[in-house]
């Protein structure tokens, strides 16, 4: 089964208070290491990154559903990553994949918050979201969608750590990120 991946490095960043894809973990920008991971991702926000394909976000700061919404997958499956998850590793993509069965969408939800934007969609789903002009906020999206939801010891069970879905949106979760998988 083919899989491709976008890694979203447009946001805002308002949280976070600099912009989370040049954010450094082991002295590379995140958006580089999360290429390293997914090698052969297109990268959807404001500006290329090394080593991966590029579409512009061409509304910049209106959220990560406009970017998505533009992009037309190319294989049944697409991994979509947003640049804050700074310690992903490659083994959730194939492990989401392992249990899609017939969702359109597996997520983590960690402390109770889905973690929409490290997640394995089914290309349908992208035709989902064209043809709901009028969603604005991600959770809108897959609400219509039927979505495993995989909590921290169903990503245990898998041999993934929760670390690797877990967003970073402020300098402390930042901080608290690094500090953890040490």
């Amino acid at each position: 089964m083919l899989i491709e991946a976008v890694l979203l490095t447009g946001g805002a960043s308002r949280r976070m208070g600099e912009d989370k894809a040049s954010l450094m973990v082991d002295g590379v920008p995140v958006a580089e290491r999360l290429i390293g991971e997914l090698p052969s991702a297109t990268v959807l926000g404001r500006s290329p990154v090394s080593g991966a394909s590029f579409m512009e976000d061409s509304e910049q700061f209106a959220g990560p559903l406009a970017c998505l919404r533009r992009f037309v997958p190319k294989a049944e499956l697409v991994f979509v990553l947003s640049c804050d998850v700074v310690l992903f590793r490659l083994a959730v993509v194939s492990a989401f994949g392992s249990v899609l069965g017939d969702f359109d969408a597996v997520m983590p939800v960690l402390e109770e918050f889905e973690q929409p934007l490290c997640g394995l969609y089914r290309a349908t789903a992208f035709e989902v979201l064209r043809e709901n002009r009028d969603l604005v906020r991600v959770r809108d999206w897959t609400a219509l969608l039927r979505v495993k939801r995989l909590d921290a010891p169903d990503l245990e069970a898998m041999r993934i750590s929760p670390l690797w879905v877990r967003s970073a949106n402020t300098p402390e979760d930042f901080q608290r990120l690094l500090s953890a998988r040490s």
